[in-house]
């Protein structure tokens, strides 16, 4: 339990496109073209949840897979690489070769300078698909600071 109390809540919105099975980042920040509500990612904040809505699906049955980066390598993990949280793809039910995936995280997220390849008001959602392609993912991190 957090002593903190958040007096904000916002999201982050990133897309990724050619989404295969090798991990590629989506930068989550203020995306107001393609997102006019997102907001930048807070430099002290708990992420909530993260919400992928992938375009362009290859084929059914898809799990994706998804960590979050302090940086756009994926070299600093927030979350664990390693049994990173993975979950069947939902078809969408209205659009062909569309589907989306929602995580909880529940994890405090702090900005550092120090880390190679990073950037203040921006988090990085490393996506993959264990099967397939997708041509674009619409990522969106929830968050309170």
């Amino acid at each position: 339990m957090s002593i903190h109390s958040w007096s904000m809540a916002g999201f982050s919105y990133g897309t990724q496109s050619s989404i295969t099975t090798t991990f590629r980042g989506a930068a989550a920040t203020a995306d107001t073209t393609n997102s006019p509500e997102s907001f930048r990612f807070p430099d002290n904040g708990n992420v909530q949840t993260v919400e992928i809505y992938f375009t362009g699906l290859s084929t059914t049955g898809q799990v994706c897979t998804m960590y979050l980066s302090r940086d756009s390598d994926g070299d600093v993990g927030v979350t664990p690489i390693t049994n990173s949280a993975s979950q069947d793809v939902q078809a969408s039910l209205t659009t062909a070769n569309a589907g989306f995936c929602a995580f909880e995280v529940g994890r405090d997220v702090h900005f550092d300078s120090g880390v190679a390849s990073t950037t203040s008001g921006t988090i990085y959602v490393m996506i993959k698909l264990d099967t397939g392609t997708a041509t674009t993912a619409a990522v969106r991190v929830n968050w309170r600071a």
